[in-house]
């Protein structure tokens, strides 16, 4: 961690030290900040030169996590075995992270979301205005549960590039069965779709994704969680992409005759595939298997992996809401922390000899971290020695054939 010290000012406590170098770093309130100098006036070839080489020049997405607070207690999300302390994240420290990632241009998208539900954040709306001020592409996850007619106002009014709902459990008995929640579930429904409407109607509507989990191939982790399955074959995926597909055409008052479309090319969709189904423009219902992220509910040993892909920091990375910067969006309790935003900067973090070593060693297919050796590991040993196999042949081979994407209207 680079040590950075500072002389206050005795007249007004701020961080003095006579003229700053471009890109200097201040602090305000405890909390890293960067001169907006820093990349003003300079072209995509100066902030390359600023970026370790072991990273992509920019990631598909950094994920920010506001809030670890949630109002659902999901039997398939690790938030019950978490052992972050419940906070949120301060707005200037939101601030002085999107305000790193817009000058370094580090991402085609920022998405405000790992753990935790982000309309939790009591400053959120204020958070999405400084993105977008500051030109990022914002994504906001959501389970949906807090929006009220003015709420969705407001979100429809934030200019996001993309909103996705959580549904997960499509239907009353599998929402009743895994989310924790006892509000009415026709009641949740309508505000999710309440919120596709609002959306929809901008004249430049963000991308609107209605997120499903399939059970099909994830019977042990059902059994440890007691989750049903509700979602087991091709035929149950089908049906419930077409009931909701009509449910939004509806509520969006899009033409009905293309749900004929719709209809007929559903019929290819298989459950065995992470599925990106654009249903109408901008319009997507994506499925993907339960997992367990990363051996979260084992509570037996594990047997390590020593070898083996991710695409954390190949993808993307994430800030969770005390401001450490860790690999990936499955470290829901923070264990790859590489540095944090409230004493160094991004720039630094990324440039770390901790980071470097890991990403030396996911070149090579080898696993470095602790935690990665945990997530890739397995109860058993031969899991141990398969499933690292699967994640380098899902990273470079099988990628095509497991992610799917599929425009069912015309």
């Amino acid at each position: 961690m680079v040590r950075i010290n500072f002389r206050m000012d005795r007249t007004n406590g701020q961080a003095s030290s006579g003229a700053r170098p471009e890109g200097s770093l201040t602090s305000r309130d405890g909390i890293m900040h960067r001169s907006n100098r820093i990349v003003a006036g300079t072209d995509t070839q100066r902030i390359s030169e600023k970026l370790p080489p072991y990273i992509p020049r920019k990631f598909k997405r950094i994920h920010v996590e506001l809030t670890n607070k949630c109002n659902f207690s999901c039997a398939f999300c690790p938030d019950a075995v978490m052992t972050r302390e419940r906070d949120s994240m301060p707005e200037e420290l939101a601030r002085s992270a999107l305000d790193q990632i817009a000058e370094l241009e580090l991402a085609e998208k920022v998405t405000f979301h790992v753990m935790g539900e982000p309309l939790l954040h009591p400053r959120l709306f204020s958070i999405l205005d400084h993105a977008r001020e500051r030109g990022l592409a914002v994504g906001l996850t959501t389970n949906g549960a807090l929006l009220t007619p003015a709420t969705i106002a407001k979100i429809a009014e934030s200019d996001l590039h993309q909103i996705d709902v959580s549904l997960q459990s499509p239907d009353a008995r599998s929402f009743a069965a895994t989310r924790g929640s006892r509000i009415d579930f026709l009641d949740y429904q309508e505000r999710l779709l309440d919120l596709l409407a609002a959306c929809a109607a901008r004249p430049s509507p963000p991308i609107l994704k209605v997120r499903i989990m399939t059970t099909r191939f994830a019977r042990k982790v059902r059994h440890k969680l007691a989750i049903p399955d509700f979602m087991g074959s091709s035929q149950e995926l089908r049906d419930t992409v077409m009931d909701w597909s009509e449910r939004i055409y509806r509520r969006l008052g899009l033409d009905e005759k293309a749900l004929d479309t719709v209809r007929r090319r559903v019929r290819k969709v298989r459950i065995h595939a992470w599925n990106v189904l654009e249903i109408g423009p901008r319009i997507f219902i994506e499925t993907y298997v339960l997992t367990d992220w990363g051996n979260a509910f084992v509570r037996d040993s594990v047997i390590e992996a020593h070898h083996g892909h991710c695409f954390g920091m190949r993808d993307h990375f994430a800030v969770l809401c005390s401001g450490d910067v860790v690999l990936c969006c499955v470290d829901y309790d923070g264990r790859t922390a590489l540095g944090n935003l409230n004493q160094s900067s991004l720039l630094d973090i990324l440039k770390s000899p901790e980071l470097e070593r890991i990403m030396a060693g996911f070149s090579k297919g080898r696993l470095e971290h602790p935690y990665c050796k945990r997530c890739l590991g397995s109860s058993s040993r031969i899991g141990s020695w398969v499933k690292p196999i699967v994640s380098v042949l899902a990273l470079k081979v099988l990628k095509p054939l497991f992610y799917r994407q599929y425009r069912l209207y015309e």
